[in-house]
């Protein structure tokens, strides 16, 4: 009976099957609690990042420090703006309007103190909406918008030694494709020799933009150019930066700057408005003798001038009058001051005097007695 009892037990699988079970079971709540737990821990994740996302676009905070306006006397040719990051994170520029119309492309300076411009690529950096300007944390960068079309070159040197024998083509790689700066944008080519001798390309040459490679036909294929020169390459692209008409130089600046994070940031400069009055002056002079004559002259006072958005900095008098033989420059808006007294009139005899005032006011706006009210004129 003893050998039949331990037969029987060690055939018995109920206990077996309850272990199993019990196992799996245990199996079943750790994937469920892992799962779970990675659940709540992609939830954790996605609400950090989207509490982080929204922090950093309500943290963004650009500031336009100034304006430099640049024009020809009656619109405004071209502007810098210096725009400060006052956030701890970096900014990207998207878009940039001034007045009724988006910069298309523009570009920047390397530093605050330079006139020259970012580079990217081995060209001149233009910027757009594909192309962002970033501004620094909290530093600040100069954008220079030109109302005016922006023309870039490069050039590069093509070595042909490699190129052994003129009958067959030869293929280069080119190191300064404009498409590695610029994408996919049109452009110019100009083929030379070295000495800057015209080549004849059609025939001769083809261009494979997309992988950056340019093909010497030989004469096999009817090319003319044989590998005794290098060939110097010039690539040409015209950028149209400002699709409208460029603002007057007598009407306020909108200037507004889009973000990546889609935040809008508005300023608005306005020139100022000179006001100028002339007042006849009459004093006695002394001589010698004792003997008192009478002196006439001209006070010119701009004092009633204003700018409602700050304060004027600068006041530029020019003056013309009537010299016999044509009109003769007095002042040529190098007579400074708020009032002013000039030389060289003689309010009584002097025919035909001509006098503008320029301003200019704390935010580098400028504005012209002329462009306003008109020239004030004796006659």
């Amino acid at each position: 009976m003893a050998g039949n009892d331990m037969k029987a037990f060690l055939n018995d699988n109920r206990g077996v099957t309850v272990i199993f079970g019990t196992l799996l079971l245990i199996l079943i709540t750790i994937i469920a609690a892992s799962s779970v737990a990675y659940m709540i821990s992609t939830t954790q994740k996605q609400a950090m990042d989207l509490e982080s996302h929204q922090n950093s676009v309500e943290n963004e905070n650009l500031k336009i420090v100034s304006i430099d306006p640049h024009g020809d006397g009656s619109n405004w040719e071209s502007i810098d703006l210096k725009i400060l990051n006052l956030n701890i994170e970096d900014s990207y520029i998207s878009a940039i309007r001034i007045n009724d119309g988006y910069f298309l492309y523009y570009r920047s300076y390397e530093d605050d103190s330079s006139e020259t411009f970012d580079t990217y690529k081995g060209y001149p950096a233009v910027y757009n909406a594909n192309h962002r300007l970033k501004i620094p944390a909290t530093k600040s960068k100069t954008v220079h918008l030109n109302f005016s079309d922006i023309y870039v070159q490069g050039t590069e040197t093509i070595d042909t030694s490699a190129w052994t024998n003129n009958s067959l083509d030869f293929t280069y790689s080119l190191k300064k494709h404009p498409w590695d700066a610029y994408g996919e944008y049109a452009y110019n080519l100009n083929l030379t020799y070295v000495n800057g001798t015209n080549c004849i390309e059609t025939g001769n040459i083809t261009m494979d933009d997309e992988n950056r490679q340019i093909t010497f036909l030989g004469n096999v294929s009817g090319g003319n150019l044989t590998n005794t020169s290098d060939y110097n390459l010039t690539y040409s692209l015209n950028f149209k930066s400002y699709p409208g008409i460029s603002p007057s130089e007598r009407d306020p600046v909108r200037v507004e700057l889009i973000t990546s994070y889609i935040n809008v940031f508005r300023e608005v400069f306005t020139p100022p408005t000179p006001v100028a009055a002339v007042q006849f002056k009459v004093e006695y002079l002394q001589d010698g003798n004792g003997t008192q004559s009478p002196n006439s002259y001209l006070i010119l006072d701009a004092s009633d001038s204003i700018d409602i958005d700050g304060f004027i900095t600068s006041y530029k008098w020019a003056i013309w009058k009537d010299s016999g033989n044509g009109t003769a420059t007095l002042y040529d808006y190098n007579l400074q001051g708020m009032v002013v007294r000039p030389n060289g009139i003689d309010p009584y005899n002097d025919h035909n005097v001509t006098i503008d005032l320029m301003l200019t006011d704390d935010d580098g706006m400028t504005s012209r007695l002329s462009q306003v009210s008109g020239n004030l004129t004796i006659l």
